[in-house]
C-alpha cells in the first residue's frame, strides 16, 4: 500500500460505515504511527473491523503491535457515556467499540478467533466425533478434566456470577447475561468464541453495576484498561460484594486472556508447522482424561499421528 488517502477522506469513510480499507488504513495509520503516536489497541481494532468487513488485505497488517493515543483526531465524535449506554442495551456501534477495546489490557488474540476455534474443533476431532466418549466426558462433569488455566477461569464465573447476582438483588439492578458454567462448554476446550463473549459479558455486567459506588466510579471506569489498577480501585470500595465483584472481572479477564494466548500460541505453531506444541496439548487432555478413570482409546499422539488439520481456507 504505497499511499493513505486524506485524514478527511478516512473520517468520512469511517463515518459512512460502509468502507471496509478505510478501516484498515485508520488501522494502519496508528499502528505505523503516521501523523499521531503509534497505538496498538486502536490500530488492532480498526484493522480487525475491516477484516470482519471482508477487507482481504488485512492479512499482511493483522501481525501489527503499537497503538492507544489521540482517539478524539479520528473520531471527535466519541462519548464514553454514549457508548456504555450502547454497551448495556447491546447495541453494537463504534462507540462501545471503541470503549470496550480501549478497555481491554490485551485482545490481539480475538483477532484470530474464528481460526483458533477451527483448529481447535479439528485437533480435538476423535474426541468430539466418538459419540460414547463425549458424553462420557460431558457426563463426568470432572474439574480434573480441566488445565490449570480453565480450572481457574471456571472458579472464577462461580465468584463472578455470586456477587454479580447479589449486587443486583441488593440494589435493584437489572442483571446482564453472564455465562454459567452450565452453559460456558468446558469439554473437552473451550471456545475461543465463547471466551471473547465472555469477555464483553463481564464488560458488561461491569459497567451496568458502575453506579453502585459514586465515590469510585471515575475511579474504575479511568483504570479499566489496567488490571493492576483496577485492583488498586479495589480497595477503596466498602461494599464486599461490589469489591469481590471487581476483583472477579480483574481475574476474569487475566484467566481469558492466558487461554488465549495459550489457543493463538498453538495457531501460530501450525502456521509456523511447528506441530509439537499441537502434539503436547493434545495429550495433556488424554493423560487428565486416563486419570480421571474415562475409558478410551485413544492414542499417544505424535506428530505421526496428530489429527489431521486444514486451515488453508483461512483469509
Amino acid at each position: 500500500m504505497k499511499q493513505l488517502p486524506s485524514l478527511a477522506d478516512i473520517q468520512k469513510a469511517i463515518k459512512g460505515g460502509k468502507d471496509p480499507r478505510a478501516f484498515l488504513h485508520l488501522g494502519i495509520i496508528y499502528a505505523q504511527g503516521i501523523g499521531t503516536e503509534q497505538d496498538e489497541i486502536l490500530a488492532t481494532y480498526f484493522i480487525k473491523k475491516a477484516h470482519d468487513m471482508g477487507c482481504k488485505e488485512t492479512k499482511e497488517y493483522l501481525n501489527m503491535t503499537f497503538i492507544r493515543q489521540h482517539l478524539e483526531l479520528f473520531y471527535p465524535e466519541y462519548n464514553r457515556e454514549k457508548a456504555i449506554s450502547d454497551i448495556l442495551n447491546n447495541r453494537h456501534t463504534i462507540d462501545a467499540d471503541i470503549l470496550f477495546t480501549l478497555s481491554t489490557t490485551d485482545n490481539r488474540s480475538e483477532i484470530y478467533v474464528e481460526s483458533q476455534d477451527r483448529l481447535l474443533q479439528q485437533l480435538y476431532a476423535p474426541i468430539t466425533s466418538d459419540t460414547q466418549l463425549y458424553k462420557a466426558i460431558t457426563e463426568a462433569d470432572d474439574t480434573d478434566l480441566l488445565g490449570k488455566d480453565e480450572s481457574e477461569l471456571a472458579q472464577c464465573i462461580v465468584n463472578l456470577t455470586s456477587s454479580y447476582e447479589t449486587i443486583c438483588k441488593k440494589y435493584g439492578i437489572k442483571p446482564q447475561k453472564i455465562f454459567s458454567l452450565d452453559s460456558l462448554g468446558l469439554y473437552p476446550y473451550i471456545k475461543v468464541s465463547d471466551l471473547a463473549l465472555l469477555r464483553k459479558q463481564g464488560f458488561r455486567a461491569l459497567l451496568s453495576i458502575k453506579d453502585v459506588d459514586t465515590a469510585i466510579q471515575d475511579k474504575f471506569l479511568n483504570c479499566l484498561d489496567s488490571d493492576e489498577k483496577l485492583l488498586n480501585v479495589c480497595e477503596e470500595i466498602k461494599d464486599q460484594d461490589t469489591q469481590l465483584f471487581l476483583i472477579s472481572f480483574v481475574e476474569l479477564n487475566i484467566d481469558i486472556e492466558s487461554l488465549e494466548i495459550n489457543s493463538l500460541a498453538l495457531l501460530n505453531a501450525y502456521r509456523n508447522k511447528n506441530l509439537m506444541p499441537l502434539v503436547e496439548h493434545i495429550n495433556a487432555f488424554v493423560d487428565r482424561l486416563n486419570k480421571a478413570g474415562i475409558k478410551n482409546h485413544l492414542p499417544n499422539y505424535t506428530l505421526g499421528n496428530l489429527p489431521p488439520i486444514d486451515l488453508s481456507k483461512e483469509y
